[in-house]
């Protein structure tokens, strides 16, 4: 029997995987992300998932934000919506949130906890799903008008600077895909009809200084606080600052806001 979308989608992230080796060696989670990346930028204009998400968001609504972080998705949606609840399955994600309301957990494990909302909205967790069609089901069954979800044309950590660095310490070369056209091959395998906008990022937001991008990087590879200086030494070729904060000049910011309406 030939694979399905969502068995091809799930081989592909699994070829992400860290060798036990190497993971072995690594004393602090190579996959943990900083909070500050989460942080809503000040004054940023609205993206064209918000705009997509606003469409449909009626004054007074409730939003529902799987995977929220900081609530970046969901804060430009209030007004006109009223009540925000903030779905993650970090503690540090949610301490302190913006949200009217926060559950603690992995979704869809917690669906039935988060309750409904006119509009549901899922920003940048596709590629740590790896049981995609249940996902994007529990976030259609969560919607009463409509689902909008955003996330890189290909996976996030398809970056030259992780490229490098791996290859610089492990000699290790990494995956590419997969890529939004799989996640869109597999949302429609679960009988949903998407639409797909394309766009590219103004690429604002990033870590609050030089040191902390070498730490983050430095952590994903599995190298330990001795070699920091070998480290950002690479990070450096990559790095660039943008409105006071740093980034890596080869992110992936070709993004894709994938969303379809829900009547019920």
């Amino acid at each position: 029997m030939a694979p399905t979308a969502a068995d091809r989608w799930k081989e592909g992230l699994q070829s992400w995987a860290i060798p036990e080796s190497i993971l072995a060696q690594a004393s602090e989670d190579p996959w943990t992300l900083p909070v500050g990346l989460f942080e809503p930028v000040a004054n940023a204009s609205l993206t064209p998932s918000h705009r997509r998400a606003l469409e449909a968001v009626e004054p007074g609504d409730t939003v529902l934000d799987v995977g929220a972080g900081r609530c970046a998705m969901s804060l430009p949606l209030r007004p006109p919506g009223g009540r925000i609840v903030a779905v993650d399955g970090s503690p540090a994600m949610l301490e302190d949130s913006p949200a009217d309301a926060t559950v603690l957990g992995r979704w869809p494990d917690v669906a039935g906890e988060a309750g409904t909302a006119a509009v549901v909205i899922c920003g940048h967790v596709l590629y740590n799903v790896p049981e995609l069609t249940p996902f994007v089901q529990a976030l259609d069954r969560a919607a009463t008008r409509r689902v909008v979800v955003e996330i890189t044309r290909s996976h996030p950590r398809n970056r030259p600077l992780e490229r490098e660095l791996w290859k610089h310490f492990w000699n290790l070369d990494r995956p590419i895909g997969p890529t939004w056209e799989d996640a869109v091959a597999v949302i429609r395998e679960a009988g949903i009809a998407p639409n797909v906008d394309h766009w590219q990022s103004d690429q604002r937001g990033g870590m609050a200084s030089f040191d902390d991008l070498v730490s983050w990087m430095r952590r994903t590879v599995c190298i330990d606080a001795s070699r920091q200086e070998e480290v950002a030494a690479i990070v450096k070729r990559h790095a660039v600052q943008r409105d006071g904060r740093w980034q890596m000049s080869g992110d992936p910011r070709s993004l894709v806001t994938v969303w379809w309406d829900v009547d019920r």
